[in-house]
């Protein structure tokens, strides 16, 4: 597969918002969520960049590209790590797994499974946790919208996307595990504030979205039990909730954003109706 048109957007000053989904858990939605919203800010007319930082490469498989290692004339995240790339070059078109037809309007950085070495790779850097923020403008100005679709722990790749982001969207499920992800991921944003608040990071979570919830008590007393009190820890900025729907992971399977694979079903209304509450477009 090559990387061929449309080249990278010109940077002409544009705002740039950028978002970085994360959770202290792993299988909270996180790359779902990134897709979705990606796809459906794109389809409004929207010029998105994702930025995949996992070494399971789901955000990669979602917007075209199935396995970003095994084509050399890709570059990846982790090449940009190694400075083979910089980030702006490393920027490819998004595409459609069905028809491979570029996607208008939405990029992606691709993954690599060599992710899993970051923290060795950068052992030696001095203020390592900065090393997204430090390349990030090259990104600022060229999209709306940027977002760091982030592996399931508070780790270095992690700290390093909330350090260069503007907002903090915490994804989870209605259930325990994800729920004290939200938390941990609080406490970490908490302690990497304190010695990195110069770089105007997020202080917080700002967004809290339920990837996986319950419409009443009859579908699990335990699960809305949970949404409850998600709701009155966090508040306002939980948003809508995406109820449990078929089609996110037949979407997975299909290798596309639920909001492309089924626009019209539940969960993608729902990640639309998200996006606007967010003001991402409207």
């Amino acid at each position: 597969m090559t990387t061929d048109t449309p080249t990278l957007p010109e940077d002409t000053g544009r705002e740039t918002r950028v978002l970085a989904c994360t959770n202290g858990s792993a299988g909270s939605g996180k790359s779902t969520t990134a897709a979705a919203l990606a796809y459906a800010a794109a389809k409004k007319k929207k010029r998105v960049c994702v930025i995949g930082l996992d070494k399971q490469r789901d955000i990669s498989r979602l917007l075209g590209y199935d396995d970003p290692d095994g084509d050399k004339d890709l570059p990846t995240m982790y090449d940009v790590v190694d400075k083979l790339f910089t980030l702006a070059e490393a920027v490819v078109p998004a595409r459609d797994s069905k028809t491979k037809e570029v996607i208008p309007e939405l990029w992606v950085v691709l993954e690599s499974k060599q992710l899993e070495s970051l923290e060795f790779k950068l052992a030696g850097e001095t203020a390592r946790e900065l090393w997204l923020y430090q390349i990030i403008g090259e990104l600022r100005g060229r999209f709306d919208l940027v977002i760091f679709d982030c592996p399931g722990d508070v780790k270095l790749a992690t700290i390093a996307a909330i350090i260069a982001s503007d907002e903090v969207v915490g994804c989870t499920k209605s259930q325990e595990k994800e729920a004290r992800g939200l938390t941990e991921l609080e406490d970490k944003i908490a302690e990497v504030a304190r010695a990195y608040g110069h770089t105007s990071m997020p202080t917080d979570i700002d967004w809290v979205i339920i990837t996986e919830g319950v419409d009443h008590n009859s579908q699990g007393k335990v699960y809305k039990d949970m949404e409850n009190q998600l709701r009155d820890a966090y508040g306002d900025i939980v948003l809508e909730t995406v109820g449990d729907d078929v089609k996110v992971p037949e979407a997975y399977t299909a290798g596309q954003p639920v909001t492309l694979f089924a626009p019209n079903c539940r969960a993608a209304k729902a990640y639309t109706k998200i996006g606007r509450q967010m003001q991402l477009y409207r």
